[in-house]
């Protein structure tokens, strides 16, 4: 049986790794630490809204692979191979490469990327869970989805906290259309979060920031400023873009090597770079993962088909806004519609990928680790990858 490789455990790898095994390979899952992060439920834990095990899933009830732990440090292209950070080398007929991107940092004067608070992973959700209720005040810098969910959560959760919610644009959620920035910030608004557009942070501590009208900050501050991949380490070799790996339609990177997720820019059928997304990545991941199987076996991998087909966020207690092909969700009623297809979407991605069984045990509030299990998902300086 042909032995396809995967990097990462997250929405690319586990839905790479369950395709490629159904396509008749063999699977290794090679990840640090064994946990499968739901990256759309992690602003709601971490604001106190879910539960603390929602935030992951064990890699072993969502992915059928053998699961090797490590951290990939090099790919090797003839072969293929990877090698780990601890020395070993493992082979393969064919591997996937899906290490997805990490929390990016403004060049903010006195801002230290080691004390730097983030919301990219499980432990940086369960962190600022624990953090929220000792402060009387939390400052989100960045008004993307992240950073406007990551508030809003807050404000709901925790009505005494004075939440502020910075963006050096002039609008929220400025990569989408303008109407959808402009309700989630009247639904801010009415939790009492103070939204403040056209305003940047020049300079940090770990009290707080000044502002560029002047104005200082003090609080806890989660830097919700984007994510980056960087590609280059494990394959120097490769052709990138702004870090991500530049893939055929086939999602091959060189040979016998794919890519899929945010570690890979990504076409739509019409040739137009993706946005990352957890369901882009889902759907590249089951692609590169049939191709993997294939191209194992000495097969030709298929062009993949990848469609942008839109994007939620979650506001919290029943709000929300969305874009699902022409047809945005905003205002009132319709701002009630997001939650709903966020869960929908959230369970069809536990059913895809670990079935019933993952569905059930992972439902919001039905997963709880212990303590043992959270502290080891707490720990700083860990990424998941994928």
């Amino acid at each position: 049986m042909p032995t396809v490789l995967v990097v990462g455990a997250g929405y690319a790898g586990v839905h790479a790794a369950r395709t490629a095994r159904s396509h008749g390979a063999d699977v290794v899952l090679v990840d640090p630490e064994g946990r499968h992060e739901l990256a759309p439920r992690l602003a709601a834990v971490a604001g106190g809204r879910r539960a603390a095990g929602d935030a992951w899933a064990p890699l072993a009830d969502v992915a059928e692979a053998t699961w090797v732990r490590g951290r990939v440090v090099h790919v090797a292209v003839d072969g293929p191979s990877v090698e780990l950070e601890d020395g070993r080398t493992l082979a393969a007929d064919a591997v996937v490469v899906t290490v997805g991107a990490a929390s990016s940092l403004p060049p903010v004067p006195g801002l230290d990327p080691a004390h730097a608070r983030t919301l990219r992973t499980a432990g940086d959700a369960l962190r600022l869970r624990e953090e929220l209720p000792d402060t009387d005040a939390l400052v989100v810098v960045g008004a993307g989805a992240t950073g406007v969910q990551l508030a809003a959560e807050a404000a709901a959760s925790h009505p005494d906290l004075r939440v502020t919610l910075l963006e050096d644009g002039d609008t929220l959620l400025p990569a989408y259309a303008a109407g959808l920035g402009r309700h989630a910030g009247r639904v801010l608004a009415r939790r009492g979060v103070d939204v403040r557009t056209a305003t940047r942070a020049t300079a940090a501590d770990e009290r707080g920031v000044d502002l560029s009208d002047g104005t200082r900050l003090d609080g806890l501050v989660v830097w919700a400023t984007g994510t980056a991949a960087d590609a280059s380490a494990l394959l120097p070799d490769a052709p990138t873009r702004d870090g991500r790996l530049l893939v055929d339609r086939r999602l091959r990177v060189r040979g016998r090597v794919l890519a899929a997720g945010d570690v890979a820019l990504h076409l739509d059928v019409l040739g137009r770079a993706i946005a990352p997304s957890a369901q882009v990545a889902l759907q590249a991941g089951r692609a590169a993962g049939a191709n993997a199987a294939r191209v194992a076996r000495g097969q030709l991998p298929r062009p993949a088909q990848l469609v942008d087909l839109g994007w939620l966020v979650d506001l919290g207690s029943g709000h929300g806004v969305a874009q699902v092909g022409p047809l945005q969700l905003r205002g009132p009623l319709l701002d009630r519609l997001p939650p709903l297809l966020h869960e929908a979407v959230d369970a069809r991605h536990l059913l895809q990928a670990g079935g019933l069984s993952a569905l059930l045990g992972h439902a919001p509030g039905r997963h709880h680790p212990d303590d043992a299990a959270l502290r080891r998902a707490e720990r700083p300086g860990l990424r998941s990858v994928g």
